[in-house]
């Protein structure tokens, strides 16, 4: 099974677009993932004030993983995929390219689809 962590900007990105990140992942994987984001990243939406977004999320089943190492949310994000192996999904293109050196495999959307990293 993958392991499928989401930065924030997909969750606003998704909401914004009203893309549903569950069938893209559906359709892109065909076998079985779990979709999931740390703490940090559900904080970022009340401090960006955006609690539509957050409140959607947590309905939607997202599950919200307590991983706090006493760093910045990126570099947390990245630790706690190396930990899972998990795949990171971000937008943002600096994030990706330090998940890309450490070997943890990363999504971006391309268009209104996904795209796996080359790692």
């Amino acid at each position: 099974m993958n392991d499928v962590v989401i930065d924030t900007n997909i969750m606003v990105y998704c909401f914004d677009n009203k893309l549903d990140l569950k069938a893209l992942l559906d359709n892109f994987f065909q076998s079985s993932f779990s979709i999931l984001t740390i703490r940090k990243c559900i904080v970022e939406l009340t401090n960006i004030k955006r609690s539509d977004v957050k409140s959607f999320f947590l309905s939607y089943g997202l599950k919200v993983v307590e991983f706090d190492e006493n760093k910045n949310t990126d570099n947390t994000l990245l630790d706690f995929c190396l930990y899972k192996n998990g795949i990171l999904f971000t937008e943002d293109r600096e994030l990706r390219a330090k998940a890309n050196k450490l070997k943890i495999r990363t999504l971006a959307f391309d268009g209104r689809a996904v795209k796996l990293s080359n790692n």
